[in-house]
């Protein structure tokens, strides 16, 4: 598995799902913090994708889990909505390889996917 994506907006995540898709990056969705520990421990996950809209999606906490794992993902981006200042801070104080506005990660996905799981449009496996 390359993307592992928190989220619980259905209509975002299958659009980031089209995209990953047309770069042959595997992408998995989960929709609680639990299922993204248990399946990045279990899996091999290059990138974690975190909504900080998703409840319970606390970076402070979230972040230091994964990277305790026995098979921590290599990159964490996280995004959420601009105005929410709060969240993003956290989620760069907890040590996010990435923050972006959720703009800035609708605008950048295919950028952000290639950048930490592709290259020349192939999975790094």
């Amino acid at each position: 598995m390359s993307v592992l994506f928190l989220t619980k907006d259905l209509v975002f995540s299958s659009r980031v799902a089209g995209v990953a898709q047309s770069r042959q990056i595997e992408l998995s969705v989960v929709s609680e913090a639990d299922q993204l520990l248990a399946n990045t421990s279990a899996n091999q996950v290059k990138l974690v994708l975190l909504d900080l809209t998703t409840s319970r999606c606390d970076p402070k906490q979230l972040v230091p889990q994964l990277r305790r794992l026995a098979r921590p993902p290599k990159a964490v981006v996280a995004f959420g909505p601009h105005v929410n200042k709060a969240k993003l801070a956290a989620a760069e104080e907890a040590g996010c390889d990435q923050v972006l506005s959720r703009g800035e990660f609708n605008h950048r996905m295919t950028e952000v996917l290639v950048k930490y799981v592709a290259v020349g449009g192939q999975d790094r496996r």
